[in-house]
């Protein structure tokens, strides 16, 4: 009987053993997610635009408030958009892509994060490329206000 029950108990610490062990070098040496090593991509140079105020088409008198930055693809490029040429003319561009929205696709994220892509890619089309990166990696609202 002291036999037997030894047996079990062998029996039962084995399969623990065996069974936590597996667990463990499946969870450290098989596992695809924990080879890869995740790179985290370090925010460019930022540069604040200005605050904004604009009036949207559509019925109603709705007016967008808005603290516009941008985030660059390195110094070089916050040294063209600091420029008072360029500026002047990011600031145009980003007060007429506004204008042409209504005040319904504006009240999701969706609609603003639509905006600020499109600010990007009209910003990106007219200024020069910076050793071939574009100048503007993204677009960055520090305050977003309807009315």
């Amino acid at each position: 009987m002291k036999r037997i029950f030894l047996f079990i108990i062998m029996a039962i610490l084995l399969f623990s053993v065996g069974f936590g062990g597996g667990i463990m070098v499946g969870r450290t040496w098989l596992n695809p997610e924990g080879s890869t090593s995740v790179t985290i991509e370090q925010p460019g140079p930022v540069y604040f635009v200005g605050d904004f105020i604009a009036n949207l088409s559509g019925a109603g008198n709705h007016v967008a408030n808005f603290k516009l930055s941008l985030e660059t693809s390195g110094d070089r490029a916050i040294e063209m958009i600091s420029s008072a040429s360029w500026l002047a003319r990011i600031r145009n561009e980003v007060i007429l892509l506004v204008k042409d929205r209504v005040f319904d696709e504006l009240t999701t994220a969706e609609g603003i994060m639509q905006l600020a892509e499109d600010i990007k890619r009209t910003i990106n089309a007219m200024m020069p490329s910076v050793r071939d990166k574009a100048p503007v990696v993204r677009v960055l609202f520090e305050g977003f206000i309807l009315q």
